[in-house]
């Protein structure tokens, strides 16, 4: 039987050390892979990385917002990604849910609730506790269709997820032919269904919605939790 493998992508530090610990103390075989950016990630996806589960801070410096949610998903489709972050709140669940979200757990949470949840996604299963199974307030419903297009990024392939950045970059399709090294016509194909999936009709919207990415689930910023990780009160 394989050993469990885990990325876990966190620009602290501190956290980072403590939840690899925790990680190997749970799960003394485990390989546990470590990032300190989105950009690091994806090189170790690409590298081969082969995680069974993604464990990824919300605030990350060089990808803000839910952008880097989108982008590792669409890097790694199959591998159950959960958030563990200190920016929380009942519509941010919910949007990380929609988005591909395995799960969310909050920087907060003593070790054993996070290695409970842990165990939960390894199962296969959701874990989003309570705020996922909360109604959707008024407010939040008015930005239902913001929502529902939001979700629909998790529908895009790797690929079409790249002509997709580099569409917001203000890239033109010969310029973005060359970056991917395929033909003019097959970008064209890959817009076509990406503006289809996301129901736009132009590079504008398209631009807009990145935008909207990059802004959202920013509002809270609370002090990162690290000593309920300490390896001394693991076991």
């Amino acid at each position: 039987m394989q050993p469990l493998r885990f990325l876990i992508i966190d620009d602290h530090p501190l956290f980072l050390e403590a939840l690899e610990m925790a990680l190997h103390v749970a799960f003394p075989m485990a390989r546990v892979e470590t990032a300190d950016s989105i950009e690091a990630a994806h090189l170790a996806l690409a590298k081969g990385a082969r995680p069974d589960l993604i464990l990824l801070d919300l605030k990350m410096p060089d990808i803000a917002g839910f952008e880097g949610v989108v982008s590792l998903k669409a890097a790694s489709p199959r591998t159950p990604l959960c958030i563990i972050s200190s920016i929380s709140g009942e519509e941010i669940v919910h949007q990380l849910r929609d988005l591909g979200a395995a799960g969310f757990i909050n920087k907060s949470e003593k070790r054993e609730k996070i290695i409970a949840a842990v165990r939960q996604l390894l199962d296969g299963k959701l874990h989003f506790g309570v705020a996922a199974d909360m109604p959707v307030l008024p407010g939040v419903a008015a930005r239902q269709r913001e929502i529902d297009i939001l979700a629909r990024l998790r529908e895009l392939t790797p690929q079409q997820y790249k002509v997709l950045t580099l569409i917001c970059e203000g890239k033109l399709n010969k310029q973005i032919a060359y970056e991917l090294d395929i033909v003019e016509t097959t970008v064209k194909a890959h817009i076509t269904s990406i503006f289809k999936k996301l129901a736009i009709h132009n590079r504008t919207q398209a631009v807009l919605i990145m935008q909207r990415l990059k802004l959202q689930g920013l509002a809270v910023d609370q002090p990162e939790s690290v000593m309920e990780l300490e390896p001394s009160r693991a076991g």
